[in-house]
This record gives structure tokens, C-alpha cells and sequence, in this order.
């Protein structure tokens, strides 16, 4: 009888243990940052204090999106996750569009009250599809620029930063921050989009100002496969390993030739 009591202790001691880290590893805080008067940014934390930080601008919110259901696989990997709300404070709706068009000032302001906020030695900053903007005009801003040690580089996945739509036949016109990065960069394309004829265009672009810039193909999927509703079974199956994904291209950053 005393054998059994003291196995039952034990497992129960076993099963508190997990239970408390899988709690810690899906943990989940929203923060508040005050950017004016008018303007304040809901940041989404997931994930535990870690060594490596994740500053994720999504084209869209809410707790079912493949950003996040992403970032709650990858806390298990390591990582904690900071999601900025930029739509919400400006009462634009959750649109690839939209995204685009939040002030630079604002995208900085985040960026370092992160940078302040975190006890991770290393951040890195994700974006896709046209969330890729504010990543890019994150990184060529001087105050960003100046966090060489900490800011580990930004993975960019299928990327629209276009300043206008491109032509047939001609070269796209990338917006204007482009190439003004010094940072490492990693950029994923769909291999069944057109866009990844553009990848090594954009690469020397994207490398002018120093950024040492690594692209990569994800094989048999469209471009922003991640964010579309009706996904083939090729994508379907991409996505089931989204964070493996993120994870290898993100251990390539600072290693990229």
C-alpha cells in the first residue's frame, strides 16, 4: 500500500510537470503600447521568455490564423512571439492591402519597444505577402539599423513589396526602402508562382545597402499559400510543417551567402 502511494505521488508530480509546461510553452499576454493620443497597438504575446524573440507583422488578426497557430507550434521549439496589432489602431480592416499602409514612425516605435521589452538575446522579424512592407521599412530605418547584435535578420515569406502593380515584361518597381537594409534576410517564395523568376532581382536589390540576402523555393505551393482559404493539397501539406519551416529558415539567418 505504501509502494502505492508513493507511485501515485510520483506520477502525479510527473503529470503537474507537464502540465505547467505546457502551460508555460502556450502562454499568451496582450500588451498594450501607447503611441499618441489617438493611436494605441495591442501587442499579442505567445510563448515563454526564451533566448530568441520573433516579431511577427501579419496582413491579418484573430486567434485562428496560420500566424498564430504557427507561433503556439513554434513556442515548443524555443521561441517567443510578439504580434502587433497595427490594423486595429487605426481601424483598417484586416486586408494584405492595408497592412502596407502603416506609418513607418509606428512600425519603428514597435519595433524597439520590443527590442526594450524582451529579455531574448535575439530578435528576428517576420512578415509576408504585403506585411513584408513594414519589415522592410523596419529595416532600413537608422534606429533599427543601429541594433546589429540583437536583431538577428527577418525571414520574409512569399513577399509583395511592390510599390505599384507590376507590368508585363517589365522589371517590378520594388517600394523605396527596399536595399536599404543591412541585416540578414531570407526570403521564401511558391515555386508555382510567377514571382519566383523575380527572386534574384530582388535578392541583388535587397543586398545593396550591405543585407546579406539567402532566398529559397517552397515546393508546390502559390504564393501566400498560408493565407488563402481554399489551399491544394500540396499547400495543405506545406502547412503542416509552416513551423518547421520558419524554424530552419530562421537558423539560417547570419549564415547566408
Amino acid at each position: 500500500m505504501l509502494l502505492f502511494r508513493h507511485l501515485f505521488a510520483i506520477v502525479m508530480l510527473l503529470l503537474f510537470g507537464m502540465m505547467v509546461s505546457v502551460g508555460t510553452v502556450s502562454a499568451e499576454e496582450t500588451l498594450s503600447l501607447e503611441i499618441n493620443e489617438d493611436t494605441e497597438i495591442e501587442i499579442l504575446k505567445i510563448g515563454a521568455p526564451s533566448s530568441q524573440a520573433v516579431i511577427w507583422f501579419a496582413c491579418n488578426q484573430g486567434a485562428e490564423t496560420a500566424e498564430y497557430q504557427t507561433a503556439r507550434k513554434m513556442a515548443s521549439l524555443g521561441y517567443q512571439f510578439y504580434f502587433p496589432d497595427m490594423l486595429s489602431a487605426h481601424f483598417l480592416s484586416p486586408t494584405p492591402s492595408n497592412i502596407a499602409r502603416v506609418p513607418t514612425d509606428e512600425v519603428v516605435v514597435v519595433i524597439e519597444h520590443i527590442l526594450k521589452q524582451t529579455t531574448a538575446e535575439q530578435v528576428i522579424l517576420v512578415g509576408g505577402a504585403r506585411a513584408a512592407v513594414p519589415v522592410i521599412k523596419g529595416l532600413a530605418e537608422p534606429s533599427v539599423k543601429a541594433h546589429k547584435d540583437k536583431i538577428k535578420g527577418a525571414v520574409l515569406i512569399t513577399p509583395r513589396i511592390n510599390q505599384k502593380s507590376p507590368e508585363p515584361g517589365a522589371e517590378p518597381v520594388y517600394i523605396s526602402e527596399v536595399g536599404r537594409s543591412s541585416h540578414p534576410i531570407v526570403v521564401l517564395e511558391g515555386e508555382r508562382t510567377p514571382n519566383r523568376w523575380g527572386l534574384p532581382l530582388l535578392k541583388t536589390r535587397l543586398s545593396r545597402s550591405g543585407s546579406t540576402v539567402a532566398t529559397d523555393l517552397i515546393k508546390g505551393v502559390r504564393g501566400y499559400f498560408y493565407l488563402r482559404e481554399e489551399k491544394t493539397p500540396a499547400e495543405e501539406a506545406a502547412m503542416e510543417h509552416f513551423d518547421q519551416l520558419i524554424h530552419e529558415q530562421i537558423q539560417k539567418l547570419g549564415t547566408t551567402s
